[in-house]
């Protein structure tokens, strides 16, 4: 609020004018104000405190001229204070405990279940990303059952732990039933648009393309706060960087898997944005945790067709 501060003001009246309320409030702060206010105009009045709040008294003939002056007052002061987030530049918090270690300790005991890809067992055969399976015999599934397979201990903890402090971030913005829901978007859908550009010998398993997806979805929600191109820059600049940093190198990295990852990202975050989502209690806390429950119920669906196709299928037959 502009130029007006101290204490209060109480101003006397002449006993033979009749006075009148110019303004009430329940409030003694704003009544203060108030007083402040007409005492900056020199306009003659008194504060009393009622069953009805605290009145803003002024004679008669200065009644018109006081509801001008508050009325001046509160348009040039409408949008005072500024909300704590336009001035910090940051997002409000929709969830401050998401369940983001027991997802990513699901994914550790899975792993101990499984075990690592060298020897293309069972769970490998199952539910890897397989080209030439998916897109000739439509086993779908594959697109999401790999992305809980991980070749070995190092891919597996490298994903826990980048995963875990991005996933972390999104659930605390958007909720963990929106931002669950989101990263196996991104990741299924990066994994699609990898199957269409390789060839017939094409394979993959790991979380990381959903952790890139993560990146992207980051950056992607960053965008619609642009204030300039400064701004944009920016943020897929690092977008571009962390995909350079955790993803470009490797023995069994797949560029590819981590590119269209962030590339697929960038757009549901700025898809997530558009819609408002982004640091706004968009969903009641139910909504979010069925939202939630359904992403994990879809990856043990997939996983139980995978391994009983037919059993598990009779309920669309």
């Amino acid at each position: 609020m502009r130029g007006h501060s101290g204490k209060r003001v109480v101003r006397k009246h002449d006993p033979g004018c009749k006075r009148v309320p110019a303004g009430v409030t329940p409030e003694e702060e704003l009544a203060n104000l108030w007083s402040l206010v007409l005492h900056a105009a020199d306009i003659e009045h008194g504060l009393r405190h009622g069953e009805t709040g605290w009145q803003l008294l002024v004679s008669e003939e200065n009644i018109s001229e006081a509801r001008e002056e508050l009325l001046l007052f509160s348009e040039e002061n409408r949008n005072w204070p500024p909300e704590r987030t336009a001035l910090s530049g940051r997002e409000p918090f929709v969830e401050n405990s998401p369940p983001v270690l027991p997802v990513m300790g699901a994914l550790v005991v899975f792993h101990a279940v499984t075990g690592g890809g060298e020897g293309r067992g069972h769970w490998f055969d199952l539910g890897a990303l397989d080209r030439a399976r998916v897109l000739d015999d439509g086993q779908w599934w594959r697109l999401l059952t790999a992305l809980t397979l991980h070749a070995d201990s190092v891919h597996l903890l490298g994903n826990i732990f980048f995963g875990g402090v991005l996933v972390h971030s999104l659930c605390r913005h958007l909720g963990s039933g929106i931002a669950w829901f989101s990263v196996l978007l991104a990741g299924v859908l990066a994994n699609a648009i990898n199957v269409l550009l390789h060839g017939e010998s094409y394979r993959s398993v790991g979380f990381s393309t959903a952790v890139f997806g993560m990146v992207g979805m980051l950056s992607g929600m960053r965008l619609r706060r642009i204030g300039g191109w400064q701004e944009m820059v920016l943020a897929l600049g690092s977008a571009a960087s962390l995909l350079a940093l955790m993803g470009a190198s490797g023995e069994r990295t797949d560029l590819g898997a981590h590119f269209w990852g962030v590339v697929v990202g960038l757009l549901v975050g700025v898809l997530l944005g558009a819609l408002g989502f982004a640091g706004k209690r968009a969903l009641a806390p139910l909504a979010q945790w069925l939202l939630f429950s359904g992403s994990l119920a879809a990856v043990l669906g997939c996983w139980l067709y995978a391994l009983y196709p037919w059993e598990g299928w009779w309920f669309v037959q």
